[in-house]
């Protein structure tokens, strides 16, 4: 069943990754696909339990602090984090969520320092892809 999950993921953060570079917005209906896509599988593998509602929880804190900080971070990026932690379990949810931050970090540097684009958006689905291809690569 891991290889069904991380192949769901993989075509979930694809799909996302490319409306996001192109539009710059996340559609709902690909992020609420991943999210109960990830909950059904969850629920058949394991029953009801608490396990259902930690996935969730990294793109919830995530949520949070696009409320908190909306110019800096859009409330997708959440919903994303959400469908992945949903689809992979709350700990490699974490480990996307810091390695598309880790990623992303020195493009933020390029575009923010050296081509001095401060206001450019950018879009965050495909760090979070790289992080995916990565840890699957290595793990």
């Amino acid at each position: 069943m891991t290889e069904f999950r991380n192949g769901c993921l993989l075509v979930y953060l694809v799909s996302c990754s490319v409306w996001d570079l192109r539009f710059r917005r996340l559609p709902v209906w690909i992020l609420s696909a991943g999210i109960l896509l990830g909950t059904a599988l969850e629920f058949l593998e394991r029953g009801v339990n608490m396990s259902l509602l930690w996935n969730l929880m990294p793109g919830a804190g995530l949520c949070l602090l696009a409320v908190a900080a909306p110019a800096q971070l859009g409330m997708g990026d959440g919903w994303l984090l959400m469908g992945a932690g949903a689809l992979t379990g709350w700990a490699r949810g974490l480990f996307l969520l810091e390695g598309g931050l880790l990623f992303l970090f020195p493009a933020a540097f390029f575009w923010g320092v050296v081509r001095k684009k401060r206001k450019q958006e950018i879009p965050f689905a495909p760090f979070m892809l790289a992080a995916c291809l990565c840890g699957l690569a290595v793990f």
